[in-house]
């Protein structure tokens, strides 16, 4: 029983030797992605609601930021750039669906 204690004391001392994070530590970043998540949707909400029910200077400012949201959205999740050449609309018609299309922010459709 004595060999078996000692066995298992020696075979944890290194385990136990590491310096380990504080609980609270790791519940904070086990907790970290849930809480981005939530943090981006509740301001993302509060600015749509800003916008749609403030005609001042607050609406404004909510209605750029939700803009800005968008592009940002927009350009994380981007797809295989492609040429002008690619994307040009018939008739040689360049506008922002073509800009966008050639920056890979849209699939070409026409």
């Amino acid at each position: 029983m004595k060999r078996m204690l000692l066995a298992l004391a020696l075979a944890t001392s290194p385990i136990l030797a590491e310096e380990s994070k504080p609980v609270a530590t790791q519940i904070g970043e086990a907790m970290r992605p849930a809480a981005e998540a939530y943090g981006k949707t509740m301001n993302r909400l509060v600015n749509e609601y800003m916008a749609g029910a403030s005609k001042g200077p607050l609406g404004d400012a909510a209605r750029a930021n939700l803009k800005a949201q968008d592009q940002r959205e927009r350009e994380a999740n981007r797809g295989v750039r492609r040429t002008m050449k690619e994307c040009i609309k018939p008739g040689n018609v360049i506008d922002d669906d073509v800009k966008e299309c050639t920056e890979g922010m849209r699939i070409k459709t026409w």
